[in-house]
């Protein structure tokens, strides 16, 4: 491997863990990290690498630096949560149960009123994209590596058929969330099987022009995927179960 590709690697490496102490708690908000020089010695890496892999925290909205004052945590709020990498660190160091709760609530959000607005402004382009993810789904069949990229496509796709500058940006964000959901709601084997009809039936709903037939369309379909997940998830002793029975609801 080429020497700026392994300082890259270990710089990212560097900054995944300097997030987990923030993303655990350990370095609490408005905490100020220590210096450079002691970062270096507690990583045991130089203070360049220090200073590359706090640069790449700083683009992600979790560290800033005061003038004279060293580099401090920044309020959760301005965590850029959506950012594929720190979606990925946090995943690792959050109970599961309530990152995942966190992530549809963020869909059920956003999904279901780009659906209703596809539905009123897609282009013929836009609908024929969003047909292609369908069929490609329904080619893979029960292969859920196959299933899950188009799936990922046709949510993608239905985000960029609202044709709002807003929400266009916000799909390639939205991506990270989405296929945290879709690894999580493919772990149950029938998952794709279950899917494909909520699929389907959001897709005539755009293609109707029924705004608000797709909402309730893609409202249902991210009920199902909320299901999938608490299937997939572990349960909890103490009587808190954290999964439940899928029940097999068909799409109206």
């Amino acid at each position: 491997m080429p020497k700026a590709a392994t300082a890259r690697q270990s710089n990212t490496h560097i900054a995944r863990e300097i997030a987990r102490l923030i993303v655990t708690g350990t370095w609490q908000e408005g905490s100020t990290l220590p210096r450079e020089i002691e970062l270096a010695a507690q990583f045991d890496v130089s203070r360049t690498s220090i200073r590359e892999s706090l640069s790449i925290l700083k683009a992600k909205g979790l560290i800033a630096a005061r003038q004279k004052a060293g580099t401090h945590v920044r309020e959760r709020i301005n965590w850029n949560m959506m950012d594929a990498e720190l979606l990925e660190w946090t995943w690792a160091d959050r109970p599961r149960e309530e990152f995942a709760r966190q992530l549809m609530q963020v869909r059920s959000i956003v999904e279901p009123e780009a659906s209703a607005i596809s539905a009123a402004r897609a282009t013929d382009s836009d609908l024929a994209r969003i047909e292609r993810a369908y069929r490609d789904m329904d080619a893979a069949g029960m292969d859920r590596a196959a299933y899950a990229e188009p799936d990922l496509r046709f949510h993608r796709a239905i985000l960029m058929a609202t044709g709002n500058d807003f929400l266009m940006a916000f799909a390639a964000t939205m991506e990270a969330g989405i296929r945290v959901s879709l690894e999580l709601s493919m772990r149950n084997p029938d998952a794709p099987r279950r899917g494909l009809p909520y699929h389907r039936a959001v897709l005539d709903e755009i293609w109707a022009r029924n705004p608000a037939g797709a909402r309730a369309a893609m409202h249902r379909l991210i009920d199902l995927t909320e299901r999938n997940i608490a299937a997939a998830l572990p349960r909890r002793k103490g009587g808190v179960a954290t999964a439940e029975t899928i029940i097999d609801r068909p799409p109206k």
